[in-house]
């Protein structure tokens, strides 16, 4: 699985791969709305993904997903047109969800102590 550059600002590590997500939402006329999207990329804090609804930044969102459906609350952080009438947008989970995306080998930066406080995050040390 490629693992996706690094920079200083991303929290975890992000991963390659097109996995298949429902998102559950309102589009910008206040339209209900389910879509089954592909992941370009995600990590323990969120995902970019491709999407034919219409959304705007700040929206909120639930991320489903369709192998475990385990559900995530998020909200738009990023969006951009794509070919085809699609939109790259990019989301971001109200809290780290590594366990959220089905993958067996995560990067080591996804591996949170579940002894850290409630509302608070910290990293396992080996």
């Amino acid at each position: 699985m490629a693992l996706t550059p690094n920079s200083a600002n991303r929290r975890s590590q992000r991963m390659s791969r097109g996995l298949p997500v429902f998102v559950c939402g309102e589009s910008p006329r206040r339209k209900p709305f389910k879509e089954e999207a592909f992941t370009v990329s995600f990590n323990a804090h969120g995902a970019l993904l491709i999407l034919y609804a219409k959304v705007e930044l700040g929206q909120e969102v639930l991320l489903m997903n369709p192998i475990t459906w385990d559900d995530q609350e998020a909200r738009v952080v990023y969006s951009t047109p794509a070919k085809g009438g699609l939109t790259h947008i990019g989301v971001e989970f109200k809290r780290p969800a590594p366990q959220f995306w089905p993958v067996g080998d995560t990067p080591e930066d996804w591996n949170f102590s579940s002894a850290a406080a409630p509302g608070t995050l910290s990293l396992k040390t080996r």
